[in-house]
């Protein structure tokens, strides 16, 4: 289709033509010249007494490069209608088998886009927009697309959003682009240091092995002064292994009174568990088709730091020494952890620099995001061959991508500030950047922001207080469909996160909950009234479950003329039972706390239902409890149950 003719002034680079048919900004268009197509596309549409569009002329493919005009175009020519072919062909629109569908190109539905998996794992990514503008989605169809192709991938997750991946995205629009709904649920393994907040999590544990003093220096979350500096240094040079118990013991031989602050610094880090003599393989974070996520979300920034330091440090190592397959780093939130240096150094920021510069050689890709182009390392950004910018509108921040980011035209740096949510501009695919509307995830996002309203009028609840509450799998009006009705109960409840397991307690009958339907369980909470003696005899004996009095004299620690007392006080109180010459607890504290471990978590419903009433105190019920299993966190909660 003719859309009109080239008007006025022409360059090599650009040209307006006299519009006479419907066209939209960033229409492609080609024009007939010296007996090849060139391929334009339309920036911006004038209108006064006529319609006039300004065009960017992107070039021609010969000998599989793009060229560029060498002369202008003549006035008066013919501007068409682009064929999807030849956009297709110009743009080097190609799919094979290491390539990553992102999206389709801006206002072209059939023309899907791609980007070269080999180039992404070589030569870095960074993907920059503003708060809101879907980073977080983009970098999740990343990974999808990744995942696909069963390359490892490590993702540095401050805020907890990535573990969504492991259930299926609900939206629509998946059919539009040739898409199923997928979760990656074997595909997951998610780590914390911090599993009191994120019980859900696997224990994350870094190495102590052979920790240099430069480390130990680099690993405290504090800056020590040049006293504290000198104290540790001296410290060090007198441990053959290095220790964070034997340094204590060697700081505390020191007469300096900067010591303590020192000290109390190490017990700090040493008490967070973060370094262990059994730390977390890095076998086991790398592996082929996984994907490894480190959860950092209620973890202190200067301890993000640590961790994302000496995890990448460690990993860095081992793939130089090829003891881990090639694999992808992804770096939510960069700008915390590789800031441009005027405002600050991260302890991360060394590591992290020789991965954006060293990377490459060794099959270590790395994907940069950030909300704050402007405080993100600019060296780094500008060794990323392919970005991908969403909405920006901070000057600073679109200051910071025009000096870093190359091909990047002055019409498509304006145009980064008037982004639709779900839209991109792309550098790196072809040689100009391209406007691309990015795919739906197979998987479900869980970057979106708490929506406060939702909360306090919840669509499924009318009226009612604001509660914490762990729901049923089936609902009131599920019931009612099946011809069912059914009241509401609301049982007092107490949340327990515990090392290995997360445990509910019936507030209202005292039971520790195995079936969640009813609110029942096993009747085990009971107030221990023990002498200090007969309590240190009782936890002997809970570690022990079968003994001889012998055996608990010699773990408990009592006098040998007490035990047996103690012994016949707790078997006449029904805390032991007596099985011939051996003891054992009663079975009222035999249980496996495995066996009451849920799964489900409290959370804010606007929910009305009869309460029933609270008998036990929560400060007993941890007391009690405290004997059998160690106890992180605790929260009271109602649970929904329908009679």
């Amino acid at each position: 289709m003719i859309l009109g003719n080239i008007a006025g002034k022409t360059s090599t680079r650009e040209f307006s033509f006299s519009v006479r048919h419907e066209v939209n900004k960033f229409d492609y268009v080609q024009i007939l010249f010296k007996d090849k197509y060139i391929l334009a596309q339309i920036l911006e549409i004038e209108k006064s007494h006529e319609t006039i569009a300004k065009c960017n002329i992107l070039g021609y493919r010969e000998d599989n490069k793009l060229k560029q005009l060498l002369s202008p175009l003549e006035p008066g020519s013919e501007v068409l209608k682009a064929d999807d072919n030849f956009i297709k062909e110009v743009l080097d629109l190609r799919e094979n088998k290491n390539s990553a569908f992102i999206g389709n190109l801006q206002r072209y539905d059939k023309l899907k886009v791609y980007l070269d998996l080999n180039k992404l794992l070589t030569k870095h990514v960074s993907i920059l927009a503003k708060s809101g503008s879907g980073k977080s989605y983009v970098g999740g169809v990343l990974v999808e697309e990744i995942l696909e192709r069963d390359i490892p991938i490590l993702i540095i997750d401050p805020h907890g959003e990535y573990s969504s991946l492991q259930e299926k995205n609900d939206d629509e629009n998946l059919n539009k682009f040739g898409l199923k709904a997928k979760d990656y649920r074997n595909k997951i393994r998610i780590y914390s240091p911090n599993t009191t907040d994120n019980p859900e999590c696997i224990p994350l544990k870094l190495s102590n092995y052979n920790l240099s003093s430069q480390e130990i220096l680099h690993v405290l979350p504090a800056k020590l002064s040049n006293v504290q500096l000198g104290l540790l240094y001296s410290s060090l040079k007198e441990i053959n292994k290095i220790d964070f118990n034997q340094l204590i013991l060697e700081l505390e031989l020191e007469e300096n009174p900067a010591k303590y602050s020192l000290i109390n610094i190490i017990r700090y880090l040493e008490k967070l568990n973060l370094f262990s003599d059994a730390p977390t393989l890095l076998q086991e974070l790398i592996m082929p088709g996984k994907c490894s996520i480190i959860n950092l979300k209620g973890v202190e920034q200067e301890l993000q730091e640590v961790v994302v330091y000496k995890l990448v440090k460690d990993l860095f190592e081992e793939r130089k020494k090829g003891n881990i397959p090639p694999f992808f780093l992804i770096i939510e939130e960069s700008h915390n952890y590789l800031p441009e240096r005027s405002f600050g150094e991260a302890k991360s920021s060394r590591i992290l620099r020789q991965v954006a510069s060293e990377g490459r050689k060794f099959g270590l890709g790395m994907c940069v995001i950030s909300q704050r182009p402007s405080r993100l390392d600019k060296s780094v950004i500008s060794q990323c061959s392919t970005q991908i910018i969403l909405k920006v509108t901070n000057p600073n921040d679109l200051r910071a991508i025009a000096n870093s980011v190359e091909g990047l035209t002055y019409e498509s740096e304006k145009e980064i500030m008037n982004l639709s949510v779900g839209t991109a501009l792309i550098t790196g695919i072809a040689e100009l950047p391209l406007f691309i509307n990015i795919r739906p995830r197979m998987s479900k996002h869980g970057g979106e922001a708490v929506d406060m309203l939702s909360i306090t009028n919840n669509k499924s609840e009318e009226k009612g207080e604001l509660l914490q509450v762990i729901k049923q799998k089936i609902s009131k009006e599920d019931l009612k469909l099946l011809g069912k009705e059914a009241k509401r109960k609301l049982i007092p409840c107490l949340y327990l996160q515990c090392e290995d397991n997360n445990i509910l307690v019936n507030l209202n009958n005292g039971k520790l909950i195995n079936n969640m339907e009813n609110g029942e369980g096993k009747d085990i909470i009971k107030k221990l009234e023990l002498s200090p003696q007969q309590k240190r005899v009782f936890d002997s004996a809970l570690a022990l479950r079968e003994f001889t009095a012998a055996e608990l004299f010699s773990k408990s620690g009592v006098q040998f003329s007490e035990i047996y007392d103690i012994i016949n006080i707790l078997v006449n109180k029904g805390y032991f039972v007596k099985e011939g010459n051996k003891y054992k607890l009663s079975n009222v504290f035999n249980f496996d706390f495995q066996d009451f471990n849920i799964y489900d978590k409290p959370d804010y419903y606007k929910i009305e239902g009869e309460k029933s009433e609270k008998k036990f105190n929560n400060h007993d019920v941890v007391n009690f409890l405290g004997n059998f299993v160690k106890i992180k966190n605790q929260k009271e909660c109602w649970l929904e149950i329908y009679y």
